[in-house]
């Protein structure tokens, strides 16, 4: 079978099976989503750091949906495409986690590449939008097959998530759509900082700027989002978040759902911190 490999060392996620159920486990632990009035789950959207920081949130956005969810196929969108650049889907036949191989929906691949143009990923990307949720994806949905594309930075990523739902429609396939993207990079490491160093840079980040993109997300308005993304650098990857926005809303979804929010300053205080949101539709 042609199989791509995982590339990430274990910083980002650990390498066995055993460690990673651990890792999701407690990221569960004394939690429940019982509070969200959610009836049916049509997709989400996820951070893409290290499961240190961002792993709580992932997981708990992907039990949410699995609790309201039966998917054939999870159509991820991962992210880091400039506004010029077209989709990128990954066409092996399977991928490697540490819970075993996830096998591709390449009918589904075939499908859409013939929709729309589409680049093939290089195998030896090692890209972490797409990667990291990998584990995540086969632990909740383990009979589920995937179909992994990077959305570009532009609303043609828009158009990728209403040719996905399409397909999904005309060929009967319930399918679940996941976005991976992280929110504002602020700090001298990101070489944003107009608004200085400590917690009021903080606060501004979390109150304004995030928020902004959030508040967008959650009325599932894509070009608003994107403006927002570009103009005030409010996300890494929004094209992903965009995808599977518009996945969900040509399925139904009528406005998003915010999990939770947190930056990673809130886990590791530094100048330079991460936010990440957790949304369900």
């Amino acid at each position: 079978m042609n199989r791509r490999k995982r590339i990430l060392p274990r910083g980002w996620y650990p390498f066995d099976g055993k460690d990673c159920k651990g890792e999701i486990e407690s990221y569960l632990e004394g939690w429940s989503p019982s509070q969200l009035q959610l009836t049916k789950g049509l997709g989400g959207i996820v951070p893409h750091a290290g499961w240190f920081f961002s792993g709580k949130l992932a997981a708990r956005v992907f039990y949410s949906l699995k609790l309201k969810s039966k998917v054939e196929v999870v159509v991820l969108y991962g992210g880091h495409l400039s506004t010029e650049d077209l989709p990128r889907i990954v066409t092996e036949e399977a991928c490697e986690t540490p819970f075993g191989d996830i096998e591709i929906h390449t009918v589904f691949v075939k499908n859409l590449m013939k929709r729309m143009d589409v680049r093939k990923e290089s195998p030896t990307s090692g890209d972490n939008t797409i990667e990291i949720q990998l584990a995540m994806v086969k632990y909740f949905f383990p009979e589920a097959k995937l179909v992994a594309i990077r959305s570009p930075l532009s609303l043609k990523a828009e158009t990728l998530g209403k040719e996905v739902a399409e397909i999904a429609k005309k060929e009967g396939i319930s399918i679940l759509t996941i976005g991976s993207t992280d929110l504002t990079h602020y700090g001298p490491n990101y070489g944003f900082l107009n608004k200085g160093v400590g917690p009021a840079s903080v606060e501004w980040v979390k109150k304004e700027n995030d928020k902004g993109f959030i508040d967008r997300a959650l009325r599932m308005d894509a070009e608003a989002l994107l403006k927002h993304a570009l103009e005030n650098d409010s996300a890494c990857s929004a094209g992903a978040a965009i995808s599977a926005m518009s996945t969900s809303k040509a399925l139904g979804a009528e406005k998003g759902i915010l999990l939770d929010y947190y930056t990673s300053y809130d886990i590791m205080p530094d100048d330079s911190f991460v936010g990440y949101a957790g949304i369900v539709y």
